[in-house]
């Protein structure tokens, strides 16, 4: 998975990669405006040069439209001989779950991808969207083929055998990457040849797609594939790119058009809708029809990386965007569970070439799924201010006892900040419930800068949490209540609101308004990133820190909402430099520490494996202390290190910055 994200990186460097994808979104969102019309056109221009469209409306009537497609192919076949049909790689065939049946009706069904071939033979169905059998191994394949367990005896197996089927075949499958309405032509992108020999060498071909693959014009596909190859795969370009409009023709001899001369006589599309009207009707779903389908929001994904596509996804599409398209295509409860991998880290939106809101479409899946009898007891407890307080304090100390246990602070920062506010400007901390409980130290640090720089500090005790732990569950409802409580517990607060916790800000002040009415416009306004506003107080006041004193180089964690959702890249590497401080990059290993709120009380296993990945991507770094500028991320790698025996200091960026102060 990281090689994939390496070479996508690589290759758009020749490439604008968000010039490309503002571009590529306009189009797609303006094709689905028009899709009634481009359809028709499609239709129209297909016709016009001897295929055919069929239009499916689910999966059972695509499947009966295909079968009849091959029963008619076969009629004259010798009595007692079995049809052979060839496949391609195909999505959409899988979604209608289209092998099952054809062989059901007495047929050879043969895919001719060769991970897809290696899933056919195990069994198994295809673990992500564009490299379906990533889940197997060289040895894996040549157990499957009886071949030596190398690369090249493999690739000799699968020509000897499927060749033999290309030519028997009397229909090829497959699927289609774009069709252009003003040409009637479907597009196919691949890198083995496979494709070219499915829907050149039997009589008949059969594509099967989703209205969703509907351009208007070859202008549109180009802009897809600029974008698709890149991001699936790293390539500037695939291997083939095949445009198909309608059956074969030739009017070589005597100077007539001839049908079938050097490939199909017959070319059909098969049209699916199979629950994409729904979608296409949602406000909130509907960006995602624009999906191109490169996988790229899979290898991004840390969760994906730990489990695999046949966990993280729903019956047929998997990774973030499967985790969108199942509720529609085949019901909620095949997505319930494998929604709640998701850690809600926002690298699917970032890395994706159409800008797919994913993280917000899975939380509106998850808002309507089942909540796991772990997950109720904490969002009870959550909403209940003096109860959770109660709890958490006669926690604290056997949470110490277990090195692999997240540690709460055996006293809160609203135990420890000091009485008085003293005099200079306002200036109002939010500690953030994690902050104040787990982490104090950091709030603890703001307030030493703060009075260091002459605010006078305030603490409004009211102050519980912003919300995001609820509404990451799927409950915004409580979201909401936490929200609104938050604000009449800041309301009558002085200055600006800062608060050590990243996540948080974002929560309050942009992820808020999903959940139910927005907060109080006033304390929103207010409210500030200790990152972004210390860096600030640094630059115009560069006296407050010894910039001069010795320190060890500090490796620096990007939280995933630091990162992803505010933008703070820079900003928190310039304050550590600013202090003093040399910072060291983590190595691309995975993106997240695990912790992602309740996903790593759901899913600790998991959560484990992301956080070990992170240790070792600090290992590589050489540093003996790591940063961050989120209580969650440090608490998940804290408890980590320990569990592991690494001797690490994990901190907050404003502990060092405290450290530091002149």
């Amino acid at each position: 998975m990281t090689g994939l994200r390496g070479r996508r990186d690589v290759a758009f460097e020749s490439f604008d990669f968000a010039k490309g994808r503002a571009d590529l979104k306009r189009r797609r969102q303006a094709n689905l405006d028009r899709l009634p019309e481009l359809l028709e056109q499609f239709t129209q221009r297909l016709s016009a040069v001897g295929g055919v469209v069929h239009f499916a409306n689910d999966a059972a009537e695509a499947r009966e439209i295909i079968g009849q497609i091959c029963f008619n192919a076969g009629s004259d076949l010798p009595a007692g001989k079995r049809m052979v049909v060839t496949k391609s790689k195909s999505m959409a065939t899988e979604e209608i779950e289209l092998n099952k049946y054809l062989e059901g009706l007495g047929m050879e069904v043969v895919e001719t991808d060769l991970g897809e071939r290696m899933v056919q033979l195990t069994h198994t169905h295809p673990s992500h969207l564009i490299a379906p059998a990533i889940h197997l191994t060289k040895e894996d394949a040549a157990k499957v083929f009886g071949t030596e367990p190398t690369v090249e005896a493999i690739q000799r197996h699968a020509r000897e055998s499927l060749r033999e089927k290309f030519i028997e075949a009397t229909v090829g499958i497959s699927g289609a990457n774009i069709a252009i309405a003003e040409t009637g032509t479907i597009v196919l992108v691949t890198n083995e040849g496979n494709a070219d020999l499915t829907t050149t060498l039997p009589p008949v071909h059969i594509a099967v797609f989703g209205f969703d693959k509907i351009v208007a014009s070859l202008d549109d596909a180009v802009a897809i594939l600029r974008m698709l190859p890149r991001s699936g795969t790293g390539q500037i370009i695939s291997s083939y790119v095949n445009w198909i409009t309608g059956p074969s023709r030739s009017a070589d001899i005597e100077q007539s058009l001839t049908i079938g001369v050097h490939g199909p006589r017959e070319m059909h599309c098969v049209i699916l809708d199979n629950g994409r009207d729904q979608m296409l009707e949602s406000p909130l779903f509907r960006d995602a029809l624009t999906c191109i389908r490169c996988g790229a929001c899979s290898n991004a994904c840390p969760p994906f990386m730990a489990v695999g596509g046949h966990r993280f996804g729903g019956p047929i599409y998997n990774g973030p965007i499967g985790l969108v398209l199942t509720p529609f295509h085949h019901g909620l409860e095949d997505a319930d569970l494998a929604n709640t991998l998701c850690a809600q880290c926002n690298a699917c939106q970032e890395i994706c070439p159409v800008d797919i809101p994913l993280p917000r479409q899975i939380l509106e899946h998850r808002r309507q799924g089942r909540k796991s009898m772990r997950k109720r007891a904490v969002l009870e407890l959550w909403k209940r201010p003096q109860l959770a307080d109660t709890v958490m304090r006669a926690a604290a100390p056997f949470t110490r006892l277990l090195p692999g246990t997240p540690r709460l602070a055996s006293t809160p920062y609203r135990d420890r900040v000091r009485a008085g506010a003293g005099e200079g400007e306002p200036l109002t901390i939010f500690a953030s419930c994690l902050g104040d409980r787990a982490w104090p130290q950091a709030a603890s640090a703001l307030e030493r800068i703060a009075r260091a720089a002459g605010y006078a500090v305030g603490f409004p005790k009211e102050q519980w949490c912003c919300g995001l732990i609820a509404a990451n569950a799927g409950d915004f409802a409580t979201g909401n209540k936490l929200t609104t409580e938050l604000g009449a517990a800041l309301r009558d607060s002085k200055g600006p609101i800062v608060t050590p916790s990243a996540s948080c800000f974002g929560a309050f002040t942009i992820d808020a308004a999903d959940w139910g009415p927005a907060p109080d416009v006033d304390v929103r306004e207010r409210m500030r990133d200790s990152t972004r506003f210390t860096l600030e107080l640094l630059e115009s006041r560069p006296n407050l820190v010894d910039s001069e004193r010795m320190s060890l180089k500090i490796a620096y964690h990007d939280s995933c909402q630091s990162l992803r959702q505010l933008g703070l890249k820079s900003e928190p590497r310039r304050l550590l430099e600013l202090a003093g401080y040399e910072v060291v990059d983590l190595p691309d290993i995975a993106n997240c520490c695990g912790f992602g709120g309740t996903f790593s009380l759901e899913w600790p296993g998991v959560a484990d494996r992301l956080a070990q990945w992170k240790l070792d991507a600090v290992k590589k770094t050489g540093c003996a202390v790591v940063a961050s500028d989120n209580p969650g991320c440090l608490m998940q790698i804290a408890t980590a290190a320990r569990k592991s025996g690494m001797k690490l200091r994990v901190a907050h960026v404003l502990e060092l910055v405290a450290e530091h102060l002149a």
